[in-house]
């Protein structure tokens, strides 16, 4: 029975979630993560992950002591049993894999000429996202450039063009471009664009273009010279290969269904201007091209003449019985997000878990004091949504920062906003001696020239579901945050998103389960696969989409491990606080 009671208890020890459990790193019990035996000054054995502060942590610290020290239960905040730990052995992170020890092999870059190490627990190995001009698997093989297609060659690829007038076949070796002259006849249709002029290449039937001046490319659609955009950057056909932050950028290249470089939009969405996709550690992101827009000058526009008067006809009254008077439904100002989505051709980089830039504009990374970090979710102008456990220690408004529109952990950019807090408010039955009940807190964020938020395409608020909104079992919902890859990991990631479906509040509270750990003020979801699985943190959303707005429906809350089979995460349950919430962010200032 005393086993019993501790397994029961297992959710409060990770119960200040990073939400590895929608890890897609499940280790089956011969190839499970493990953590070298950390001892204290004493002998005794250090539990990782611990929970200390409202924070799961993977290793020996030196919070609130001099000396690292690590606790001797998985819950420092319940059991306070604590010691320092011994020198020389504070940091767990080997691996053990069939009984063989290995480390992290991106800890030393084996990647070469500025490759990105991504680590893959799965297969004990590891793979480089290599620069474009360099291939091979640790980055050390030098594509080749041609000059008339402005593009690289992989090694070994062939392809053909035409130079000073004369057909070729060109092959990549070992970087070089060797090059023969080939028989040829004219295309039957001609593809190239810009006036281009067609040839056929009669052995590989092969379509090759010689450009007017002024374009290139293999298709004759990129126009070098051109170094301004228009029309928002549609039709922008330039070679600038630069974001406005220096970022390696992906070159838009042909789709799996075969469309050309020409036919691929600059701007697709039809943003302000031209974007590409960029590698950010290892993870597919976007930035805006480093280019400017075109100047229209007065004298260039064609002068306009006026249309001639045409005799008006008899004017005919509308039939007022056959007007529609319903007025048309209001766009939603919540709850809508960027519709950029991983590139199919190249989201194998991190299998689809690290989401774009603006896909959920109303993530809230809040860092509260030097050692606790939680997330949480904008939901109107000047309130976030967050995990009340990530305050159990009531911490000082002024030690509180609340950073929006963050992309990467701990990074400041242009398009994020920090904000101070002015203060932060529990529901009333919330109690620090029993955190996982009423898991929900709101923070106000603290007004900037009389204003909270500015909306913009990577800012904004979530929309809050209405008190009797239900989503049904198993339908899929995402959750996202900074959190760690997978459980024994212990660094933080650029945002991620992961698909988890809504489990049965009965299976739920199944002993083997959880038990009557979970409430009705609770929701369970878990990985099924729906989507991509990646971590988030605590107070972070667990959002679900209705005719494409997304709605708040949980917040992280706990959880028994990472990706546990039959232990999915708890979430609190927002349709049973939205008339609290409402109440509170809706509450006019006392008068003075």
């Amino acid at each position: 029975m005393m086993l019993y009671f501790v397994l029961l208890f297992l959710p409060y020890v990770l119960s200040a979630r990073t939400v590895s459990e929608a890890v897609s790193y499940n280790y089956s019990s011969s190839s499970r993560a493990q953590q070298v035996n950390v001892l204290t000054v004493e002998g005794k054995e250090c539990k990782f992950p611990f929970r200390h502060g409202g924070s799961i942590h993977h290793h020996c610290i030196t919070i609130s002591f001099s000396s690292s020290w690590c606790s001797l239960t998985h819950n420092f905040d319940r059991d306070f049993l604590w010691g320092y730990c011994a020198p020389g052995n504070t940091q767990p992170i080997v691996f053990v894999h069939s009984s063989r020890r290995f480390t992290d092999p991106c800890q030393v870059n084996p990647c070469k000429n500025g490759g990105i190490c991504t680590l893959v627990p799965h297969r004990r190995s590891f793979e480089c996202s290599c620069p474009e001009s360099f291939t091979g698997r640790h980055c050390d093989q030098r594509k080749c450039y041609e000059t008339i297609h402005l593009r690289y060659y992989d090694v070994g690829k062939s392809w053909g063009r035409i130079y000073l007038r004369n057909v070729e076949r060109c092959t990549c070796v070992d970087g070089e471009i060797s090059c023969e002259r080939v028989r040829y006849t004219v295309c039957s249709e001609n593809p190239c664009e810009n006036d281009g002029t067609c040839r056929l290449i009669t052995a590989t039937r092969e379509e090759v273009c010689a450009c007017r001046p002024g374009y290139s490319g293999p298709y004759c659609s990129t126009a070098p010279e051109v170094e301004c955009y228009d029309n928002k950057g549609t039709d922008y056909r330039g070679v600038v290969g630069t974001t406005v932050s220096g970022a390696r950028f992906l070159p838009w290249r042909a789709s799996p269904s075969g469309c050309k470089m020409s036919t691929v939009s600059r701007n697709p969405d039809r943003d302000k201007m031209p974007w590409c996709y960029t590698l950010s550690d290892g993870a597919i992101s976007w930035e805006n091209y480093d280019i400017p827009p075109c100047v229209i000058s007065l004298s260039s526009l064609r002068r306009v003449v006026p249309l001639p008067q045409l005799p008006s006809p008899p004017k005919v009254l509308p039939d007022t019985n056959q007007i529609n008077h319903t007025k048309p439904d209001k766009k939603p100002v919540c709850g809508k997000r960027n519709n950029k989505r991983i590139p199919v051709a190249r989201g194998r980089i991190l299998g689809g878990s690290s989401a774009l830039p603006g896909t959920h504009p109303w993530m809230a990374a809040l860092y509260i004091g030097d050692d606790v970090f939680c997330a949480g979710t904008l939901v109107s102008s000047c309130w976030v949504v967050s995990a009340a456990h990530c305050f159990f220690r009531s911490p000082l408004v002024s030690k509180i920062r609340v950073i929006l529109g963050q992309h990467k952990f701990n990074v400041t950019t242009p398009d994020t906003k920090t904000f101070g807090v002015e203060k932060y408010v529990f529901p009333e039955r919330f109690s620090v001696f029993n955190p996982t009940l009423h898991d929900i807190v709101l923070v106000k964020l603290k007004k900037q020239d009389g204003r909270c938020v500015k909306k913009s395409p990577f800012i904004r608020p979530i929309c809050l579901p209405d008190k009797d909104m239900t989503f049904p079992d198993q339908y899929c919902c995402q959750i996202t945050g900074w959190g760690h890859m997978h459980e024994k990991a212990n660094k933080y990631t650029n945002l991620q998103e992961a698909g988890v479906r809504i489990v049965p509040f009965e299976r739920c509270i199944l002993p083997e389960v959880y038990g009557n750990h979970v409430t009705s003020n609770m929701v369970c979801a878990g990985t099924n696969r729906c989507v991509d699985a990646c971590q988030g943190d605590s107070g972070g959303p667990l959002a679900c989409v209705k005719d494409d707005v997304s709605f708040l429906y949980g917040i992280i809350s706990w959880g028994d491990g990472c990706g546990k089979t039959g232990k999915p995460g708890v979430y609190t349950k927002v349709v049973n606080y939205v008339n609290w919430i409402n109440t509170i962010i809706k509450r006019k200032p006392k008068s003075k």
